[in-house]
Protein backbone atom coordinates (compact mmCIF):
# COMPACT_ATOMS: atom_id res chain seq x y z
CA UNK A 1 0.00 0.00 0.00
CA UNK A 2 1.72 3.28 -1.05
CA UNK A 3 2.22 6.04 1.80
CA UNK A 4 0.61 9.61 1.55
CA UNK A 5 3.99 10.91 0.89
CA UNK A 6 4.94 8.65 -2.35
CA UNK A 7 4.89 10.12 -5.50
CA UNK A 8 1.60 10.37 -7.42
CA UNK A 9 1.25 10.30 -11.60
CA UNK A 10 -1.77 12.01 -12.83
CA UNK A 11 -1.42 11.87 -16.70
CA UNK A 12 1.22 14.21 -17.32
CA UNK A 13 1.32 15.52 -13.33
CA UNK A 14 3.49 13.98 -11.35
CA UNK A 15 2.69 15.11 -7.87
CA UNK A 16 4.95 14.87 -5.01
CA UNK A 17 2.75 13.13 -2.82
CA UNK A 18 -0.46 12.01 -2.48
CA UNK A 19 -2.22 14.64 -0.32
CA UNK A 20 -4.63 17.20 -2.74
CA UNK A 21 -6.75 19.86 -1.96
CA UNK A 22 -10.05 20.43 -3.81
CA UNK A 23 -10.25 23.81 -5.60
CA UNK A 24 -12.35 26.23 -3.29
CA UNK A 25 -15.33 28.32 -5.13
CA UNK A 26 -17.15 31.04 -3.84
CA UNK A 27 -20.39 29.93 -5.41
CA UNK A 28 -20.49 32.88 -8.28
CA UNK A 29 -23.15 30.85 -10.67
CA UNK A 30 -26.75 31.99 -11.27
CA UNK A 31 -29.60 30.59 -10.93
CA UNK A 32 -29.36 26.78 -11.79
CA UNK A 33 -26.08 27.11 -10.74
CA UNK A 34 -25.36 27.93 -14.57
CA UNK A 35 -21.60 29.71 -15.00
CA UNK A 36 -21.76 33.50 -15.61
CA UNK A 37 -19.39 36.33 -16.19
CA UNK A 38 -18.47 36.83 -12.36
CA UNK A 39 -17.50 33.14 -11.96
CA UNK A 40 -14.97 33.65 -15.57
CA UNK A 41 -13.54 36.80 -13.19
CA UNK A 42 -13.46 34.71 -10.28
CA UNK A 43 -11.41 31.87 -11.75
CA UNK A 44 -9.23 34.09 -14.18
CA UNK A 45 -7.19 35.96 -10.70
Amino acid sequence: MPSLFDPLQLGALTLPHRIIMAPLTRCHASEGRVPNELMLKYYVQ
